[in-house]
């Protein structure tokens, strides 16, 4: 390994190193490593440190950003048929697509991923590939196909599987079970994933097994447990820019449970801001829906008209038929796999 490579690498590290710790410094070092990068170095190299770099971007809600530079990371792995790489490459297009709400687009990179005759493509690649979908008929309400989904990752599972990856199943999983109120089976899969995240430092992820741990107590009408995993949870995820979404939306639900309305609406509204600004479709119909709710309890009919207008207009935006469409196309192909 020369000298130039050297550096590159050393810089690598520090960005992952500083990712929980100092993301702003973490984003600063893989762009002076992907500067280094662009003058040469080994593909696999020069692939990873865009990923890095795209995965900042993508943890702040620079969405669009980071596919400029998940973009270039693509051709170089088609250009040296790193096939491993290209089908993780692809799957962070699909994650960006489905962030945005395109929920069609994304559905064609994860059937790529999902395509056995891409035989150089890794589990992990299909695995997040399946969760992906799942996150799609998640958002579509449909829960048992999300489970579904979640499942058919699990078999791809083996001792070579990352924690990190091993974790965001289950978490997904959990989540399915939410929905379904299997409460129980939940919160036994989320302790699981608490253990994991726990163990690897991952705060993200660990932030949204609190999420999800705080709307089961909700759910048990346990208030002060919920509140005490909310304070907990906040403390974890104030850098990122999902996270930060996500516990406004938990938060404002337990004070919409307490009857602090006014105060839910403050709550909602800000994640509504967030998300908004983001672009992040598939959280802004959701929090337009709780809105009308809040302000139905609140005998404020207008206000709540206005926000389920909101909410049917996004929703219907995000899953119009087209989508079942491509979705029952995908479960022929699958089918067809075997």
């Amino acid at each position: 390994m020369n000298h130039h490579e050297t550096q590159i690498r050393e810089l690598l590290e520090r960005s992952k190193s500083l990712t929980y710790v100092n993301p702003q410094e973490s984003i600063q070092l893989a762009i002076d490593a992907s500067a280094l990068a662009a003058q040469g170095c080994d593909p696999q190299l020069h692939i990873a440190v865009l990923h890095q770099q795209m995965s900042m971007l993508f943890a702040f809600g620079q969405i669009h950003e980071g596919c400029h530079v998940l973009l270039p990371a693509l051709v170089i792995a088609e250009k040296h048929n790193l096939e491993a790489e290209r089908g993780d490459l692809l799957h962070h297009l699909g994650v960006a697509h489905y962030t945005l709400g395109e929920y069609v687009t994304a559905i064609d990179y994860w059937s790529d991923c999902l395509n056995l005759g891409h035989a150089e493509f890794s589990s992990e690649t299909r695995i997040n590939a399946h969760i992906g979908i799942g996150q799609i008929y998640f958002a579509c309400s449909k829960f048992t196909d999300a489970l579904r989904h979640h499942q058919w990752a699990e078999r791809w599972l083996s001792p070579a599987i990352d924690d990190e990856l091993r974790a965001r199943l289950l978490i997904n999983v959990a989540a399915d079970l939410y929905e379904l109120e299997q409460y129980t089976q939940a919160l036994d899969t989320l302790n699981e994933a608490e253990e994991i995240t726990q163990r690897i430092n991952h705060l993200e992820y660990l932030g949204e097994v609190f999420s999800y741990k705080t709307l089961i107590a909700l759910a048990n009408e346990q208030y002060p447990e919920a509140l005490r995993l909310i304070n907990a949870g906040q403390r974890l995820v104030h850098f990122w820019a999902w996270g930060e979404i996500s516990w406004h939306i938990v938060k404002a639900r337990t004070q919409q449970s307490q009857g602090e309305l006014n105060e839910a609406i403050t709550t909602f509204t800000r994640a509504l801001e967030m998300a908004t600004r983001m672009g992040c479709g598939h959280k802004v119909f959701i929090i337009h829906k709780f809105l009308a709710q809040v302000f139905r309890e609140l005998g404020q009919a207008k206000a709540a008209e206005y926000h389920h207008k909101l909410y049917q207009e996004n929703f219907h935006r995000l899953l119009d038929p087209q989508l079942f469409k491509r979705l029952a196309e995908l479960e022929a192909e699958l089918a067809n796999y075997g």
